[in-house]
């Protein structure tokens, strides 16, 4: 019993780290979720992240183990876009959008 009190108590001391950093969310267009097979990949200063590739409903989950501005580039059918973000101690949502601009160039933006 004394074993099972201690094991319990180390547990509840011991940080849970499956949400530090973490950046998630879900990316689509204006013709609904972008599906499978997307990637999102993370710069964070010098450090790299991902990619993580897309679920069938277009989400996404990258840990990302430092905090502060990073920059998340989406790749969906062979064009990419750049958004900015910022990785906490806990989790984070960035649900993105993508449009094509005036010259055919993919954007990203919060959405």
């Amino acid at each position: 019993m004394e074993r099972l009190i201690s094991a319990m108590v180390l547990f509840c001391l011991v940080p849970l780290t499956a949400d530090a950093g973490e950046v998630f969310g879900t990316i689509r267009t204006d013709k609904g979720p972008v599906g499978e097979g997307a990637t999102v990949a993370a710069k964070c200063g010098a450090n790299a992240y991902g990619p993580a590739t897309t679920d069938k409903r277009g989400a996404y989950r990258i840990v990302i183990d430092q905090v502060g501005k990073c920059t998340l580039t989406v790749t969906h059918a062979a064009k990419s876009a750049t958004l900015d973000v910022v990785s906490f101690d806990s989790a984070a949502q960035a649900d993105i959008v993508l449009k094509p601009d005036a010259t055919g160039k993919l954007t990203a933006a919060r959405g």
